[in-house]
C-alpha cells in the first residue's frame, strides 16, 4: 500500500450525488419500498465516469494489497466507510477507492470496519492525504527465504495485515507468492544494474515509479541503490 493522491471529483458525482442521496433516504423510509428499487438507487455511483476515473487515480491498482487489477479483471468501486454502516457517504467522492474483488469480498474487508477505542478507524484510506501506510505496515524482503511480507508495526497496521489477509496465512497464498516472486527479480535485475546492464537499470527505474505493482517495496529496497548506482563516479 503507498500514498495515492486523490484526483478531482468527477462530475457525475458532482452533479447528482446530493440528488441520489435525497432519493436513496425517501425510498429506505418508505416502508413500501422493494429491497431491488433500494439497491438499483444506492447503486447509482457505479458509473463508468467513476470507474475510469478510479483507474486513473489508483494507475489500475488495488487500493489496499496494490496488485495490478486491470490486465486481468475490471476492479471493484470500494467504499471505505461501508455504504451500508454509513450510507450518507454511499455517493461521496472521498469515501470511493479502487480494489481488487479479493480484498473487497466478505472473507476480507467486506462490511468490515473496526474502529479504534476513540471511534477512529483502524483501517488506512490511502487517499486521505494525512496517512501515511509507512507508519503502520512494514514492507519487509527476506532475502533467505525469497519472500516479501507486509507486517504491522501496531494495532492499525496490524488490522490492516489479518483484514486483507496480506501474507497468505489464510487464503491468499497467490498474492504472497505473486509479491515476492516480482520482488525476488527486481533484486536479479539489481545484481545486473550493477554490473552495468543499463537495460536492468532502465527496468529497475519503472519499477519504483508508483504506478507499478507492489512499488512499496522498490521504493525501499530498489531506489535507493539506484541513486547510488547513478550518483557521479
Amino acid at each position: 500500500m503507498i500514498r495515492v493522491q486523490r484526483t478531482p471529483e468527477p462530475s457525475v458525482l458532482r452533479n447528482n450525488a446530493t440528488l441520489w442521496l435525497s432519493e436513496l433516504k425517501k425510498l429506505k423510509s418508505n416502508p413500501n419500498s422493494t429491497q431491488s428499487a433500494i439497491k438499483k438507487a444506492q447503486d447509482k455511483y457505479n458509473k463508468k465516469e467513476v470507474k475510469d476515473a478510479l483507474i486513473k487515480m489508483f494507475n489500475g491498482k488495488c487500493a489496499y494489497c496494490e496488485s495490478k487489477i486491470t490486465t486481468v479483471a475490471y476492479g471493484e468501486i470500494e467504499h471505505f466507510f461501508p455504504k451500508s454502516l454509513y450510507p450518507d457517504l454511499t455517493f461521496v467522492w472521498k469515501n470511493l477507492l479502487l480494489a481488487c474483488s479479493i480484498c473487497n469480498n466478505a472473507a476480507h474487508k467486506g462490511t468490515k470496519f473496526p474502529l479504534d477505542d476513540q471511534g477512529n478507524p483502524l483501517l488506512i484510506d490511502p487517499t486521505d492525504g494525512i496517512t501515511d501506510p509507512n507508519s503502520y505496515l512494514e514492507f519487509v524482503w527476506d532475502d533467505v527465504a525469497k519472500l516479501a511480507s507486509v507486517y504491522g508495526r501496531d494495532e492499525r497496521g496490524i488490522t490492516v495485515e489479518n483484514i486483507f489477509d496480506l501474507n497468505g496465512k489464510r487464503r491468499r497464498r497467490q498474492l504472497m507468492n505473486h509479491r515476492s516472486e516480482y520482488v525476488r527479480k527486481l533484486f536479479a535485475l539489481l545484481t545486473l544494474a550493477k554490473k552495468g546492464d543499463q537495460e536492468a537499470l532502465s527496468l529497475l527505474e519503472k519499477a519504483c515509479q508508483p504506478k507499478e505493482e507492489y512499488s512499496a517495496f522498490a521504493i525501499i529496497y530498489i531506489l535507493p541503490q539506484i541513486l547510488n548506482l547513478l550518483k557521479p563516479v
